[in-house]
């Protein structure tokens, strides 16, 4: 008979995280790209990527928010193993609550970890799903005609859902406008959401946001055309209002993509009754409180965070407007941690291509004829980290 412990894989002596490198990466763009959210037309963006290096040589990459705090954050983490994605979390935790936002660094340690095991990292994180339907998550704002036009072509190149965009500014009557224009134009075969962009506003913008009882309005004329969900019709302070709109219609609601404190999220959920959180793995930041269950950024937050929607019987659903590495990320986590049938995928051209939301990548993320969208292959990311592809956009 054969000793068990024969049988057993050999013993994998620890990593320990050996440095934390930050290079920044600017894209230009010829034509400027005006956001339905944002009052200033963007001409370019930039990148930080943080690469995180082992003391074996193994490598991880993160990015989709900027890593202020690189310098502390490296301090506190060299001599960590990278596995140890709890510690990893705290120490992360901790200075989100003093400094800026540091989700992209335990990022870049989630890919080192899963690179090291040889796995892909949705399968690393639990494998939940091997694909999800692409949702085409619009970003212009346009006049109705072209909105139904570019819907009509999306609908071609496959997806089977489609995300809507009302102007800044624009009222609960826009909204609905827009809604029942390309309903009618595309028929009930393609799912529909609508994004009210309410929840937040960009720097400077002192827009008016909805209230509950336009919301309402709102969201049941949205109900009677049968869309998915209404995102954001509130600010995500106005819990009260979320929890009054929740009893004013069947509709599912959706909120939460750029909360930072555990609670915001909680609180949402638990007393407001949205349907579906959107946290973002590489934005949302958090404090570990004293609550019903412990949420913050990053994917260990998402990982909390997708737990608590199941026992609600409810959705985490990630918002992935970062940068194609931030994109990935969110679509590796939504793969292991999200029951939400759609995965979102910033998709608008001409303004909004794959060539501009992905170029941080080697090559654009695309939907299969299926309207389904997986990862590359590969352990980690899926991706190189040598980055050579992004030498000539690189700063420093």
């Amino acid at each position: 008979m054969r000793n068990a412990d024969s049988q057993r894989p050999p013993y994998t002596a620890a990593v320990k995280i050996a440095s934390v490198e930050v290079r920044r990466y600017r894209t230009i763009w010829g034509n400027p790209v005006r956001m339905a959210w944002d009052p200033t037309p963007r001409t370019l963006q930039d990148a930080d990527v943080v690469v995180v290096t082992a003391d074996d040589g193994t490598v991880g990459i993160g990015a989709g928010d900027d890593l202020p705090d690189a310098d502390l954050l490296a301090r506190k983490l060299v001599g960590v193993d990278p596995r140890r994605t709890d510690l990893v979390h705290a120490i992360c935790a901790g200075v989100d609550l003093h400094r800026g936002r540091p989700w992209t660094v335990e990022l870049a340690c989630f890919d080192l970890a899963a690179r090291a095991a040889g796995e892909p990292l949705w399968r690393f994180l639990g494998g939940r799903s091997e694909a999800l339907l692409a949702y085409a998550s619009t970003a212009e704002a346009v006049d109705p005609d072209e909105r139904v036009e570019r819907a009509a072509h999306m609908a071609l190149a496959g997806f089977r859902a489609i995300k809507l965009r009302i102007p800044q500014g624009a009222g609960w009557r826009e909204a609905l406008a827009l809604a029942v224009r390309v309903r009618d134009a595309l028929g009930p075969e393609v799912e529909l959401m609508l994004d009210a962009n309410q929840g937040w506003r960009m720097p400077g913008d002192t827009t008016r946001p909805w209230d509950a009882a336009e919301a309402a309005l709102c969201a049941r004329g949205l109900e009677e055309l049968g869309l998915f969900w209404l995102e954001e019709p509130l600010p995500t302070a106005d819990v009260r209002g979320y929890a009054e709109l929740r009893g004013r219609t069947g509709l599912r609601i959706a909120a939460g993509e750029m909360v930072r404190g555990a609670h915001e999220a909680r609180d949402l959920l638990v007393h407001g009754g949205v349907d579906v959180l959107q946290c973002d793995v590489a934005l949302s930041g958090g404090i570990t409180l004293q609550c019903d269950v412990a949420l913050s950024g990053g994917i260990t937050g998402a990982r909390r965070l997708a737990g608590l929607t199941d026992l609600h019987n409810r959705w985490w659903s990630p918002h992935t407007w970062t940068n194609g590495i931030g994109l990935l990320f969110n679509l590796h986590a939504a793969l292991a941690l999200s029951a939400c049938p759609y995965v979102e995928v910033p998709f608008d051209p001409p303004g909004w291509s794959p060539d501009r939301r992905d170029w941080l990548l080697p090559a654009p993320l695309f939907p299969g004829e299926d309207g389904l969208i997986r990862p590359p292959d590969g352990p980690g990311l899926g991706i190189p980290t040598d980055l050579a592809w992004l030498e000539p956009n690189r700063l420093g």
